[in-house]
């Protein structure tokens, strides 16, 4: 069962839809209070906040969503710091202060690519890999996952799987036995 979770939360993003941009709003929010918090101390780009919440936002939320993270993390601090106005011209210190950072945020997410495919491929089963199916139970729903084929799909709850397999079979030796008949 265990396993069976983990690599569901390998495979797909814990979190998506409205919650995941919620996440993303906030994970871009927080690191501003905080670098607001410390203008007075902090002088000059720094971006250091916002590292910990791509980061994050990469784990929980997928590649794609903590792209945007990174992205609207230096327009948010250009655009705070320095002025809508002067984002695109605002000097070296926040223009190497945000490549550094995106770069940074791009080796991040590479890395939890990385790990999810090679934990992915550790987890998955060498058998299965001609397209075999795998049941899972977890907490009452019964889920499908398909080696290498995309995230786990839940079914439904066991009680209602476990009638609709029933059925299933049913017709499927019905099939037969009519097959039979008619040869």
């Amino acid at each position: 069962m265990f396993r069976a979770s983990l690599n569901r939360w390998i495979s797909a993003p814990l979190m998506s839809g409205w919650l995941a941009l919620l996440c993303g709003i906030g994970a871009v929010a927080v690191p501003t209070i905080v670098r607001v918090a410390v203008n007075g101390v902090v002088t000059g780009c720094e971006f250091t906040p916002y590292l910990p919440f791509v980061l994050l936002s990469a784990i929980f939320l997928g590649w794609k969503q903590a792209i945007a993270v990174a992205l609207a993390s230096v327009a948010v601090l250009g655009g705070l710091f320095f002025g809508p106005s002067h984002v695109l011209h605002a000097g070296p210190c926040f223009q190497a202060g945000a490549g550094i950072f995106l770069m940074s945020s791009a080796l991040m997410l590479g890395v939890v690519a990385f790990v999810r495919a090679v934990v992915g491929g550790l987890l998955g089963d060498p058998d299965a890999g001609s397209g075999g199916a795998i049941f899972s139970l977890e907490e009452g729903e019964v889920w499908l996952s398909r080696h290498g084929q995309g995230p786990p799909v839940c079914l439904g709850s066991q009680g209602r799987v476990s009638e609709m397999m029933k059925d299933f079979l049913a017709q499927e030796e019905l099939g037969k036995r009519l097959a039979a008949r008619s040869q």
